[in-house]
Order: structure tokens, then sequence, then C-alpha cells
């Protein structure tokens, strides 16, 4: 007769190889998303978001609403819409834990001061740390690219991609030249602290 705690070893060990096969396999789900996102999530090409790092639901929600059709992108049907959800947040756990350091871009230093003040007024309770924390699930922005982030909050103000939680109220009030300017003071910071 076998004992319960050879029982407990036999069950978590088929547990544990069903989990195993499972996982889906994360390399080829992420080998299409490294030609702009980079292997480990940092972008190599211009207007395309770094996913390192990033809060994995967050990333979760929205690889669901680009495969679904639901949030606007540069490139059309860059998600492909097979992925099952089990899929999807394999991506989502693979980038979010990616420390890979984001590269130090170009801004204005006169635009990064700025939008410091912006910031502080506007962005900081949903965006606190500088954008390396959250509150209220939102992304996390210190050091996101330069060029996405000008085209996102583009996207925002013309109504092409929906505000989330309090971003309407945020961005109520700045103009395109405000919102560059926080887009460079995010830029500028460095996505982990020293």
């Amino acid at each position: 007769m076998m004992s319960i705690r050879t029982s407990f070893l036999i069950c978590g060990a088929l547990i544990g190889q069903a989990a195993f096969a499972a996982t889906p396999a994360v390399d080829a789900l992420t080998k299409p998303c490294a030609e702009c996102h980079g292997v480990a999530g940092v972008s190599n090409v211009a207007k395309t978001p770094h996913l390192n790092g990033q809060l994995e639901t967050y990333l979760e929600e929205d690889i669901a609403a680009l495969a679904k059709g639901g949030r606007v992108s540069g490139i059309p049907n860059h998600v492909p819409l097979t992925w099952t959800g089990t899929e999807i947040a394999a991506v989502a756990k693979f980038y979010a834990a990616s420390k890979a350091p984001r590269p130090v871009q170009d801004t204005d230093p006169q635009l990064v001061a700025k939008g410091q003040a912006i910031y502080e007024k506007h962005c900081a309770e949903c965006h606190p740390d500088n954008g390396r924390q959250s509150d209220h699930d939102a992304p996390l922005m210190a050091g996101q690219n330069l060029e996405y982030i000008m085209e996102q909050t583009r996207l925002f103000v013309s109504g092409k991609r929906k505000f989330a939680f309090m971003m309407g109220d945020a961005f109520r009030g700045l103009s395109p030249a405000d919102l560059d300017a926080a887009a460079h003071f995010f830029a500028s910071q460095n996505q982990f602290k020293k």
C-alpha cells in the first residue's frame, strides 16, 4: 500500500508535469515581437514601446486588447489573433520579468525641466517615483521610448485611443507642447533606481 507522503509526491510530480506541459513556449511566441521590441523587450525601432520590466497585468491587458483589435497600434495585426489567454499571460510574464536596461535617450534638458513640473502636477498620482512605480494600474513610464510616448499622447488627445481611469483629467488644460515636455521628462528617467 502506498503511503500518504508517496501519494502526495506522485500527485505533485504529475501536477508539475501538467503545468510544465501547459506552459507555452515563450521563445517561439516572442520571436516575432523581438523584431521591433527586442529580444528582452527593449525596443530597437522608432515609436515602439519598451516592454521590459512593465507591469505584468498592464502587459496582459494591453496585449489582449491588441489581439482583439481594441487597441490602436502603428503596426496592423502585429499580435497574432490566435494567441490564447495562457499564451498572452506567458508573454506578459516574460517581458515583466526582463530587467534589461533601457537605453539613454536624447532628451531636451529644458523640456525635461518643464516636463517635471507638469509631471508633479498632472502625472505623479498614477505614475509615482518619476514613472518607476504605478498606482491605479497605470503603466510604468520611466525610460519609455520618447517617440512612442509622444505618439500615444496624440492618439489619446485625438480620441483614437481611449483615456484610462484619470487620464482625461490629467490631460485637461495641457497643450501639445506640454505633453511633449512630459514625454521628455519620462524618457529621461532611469527605469531602475540607481
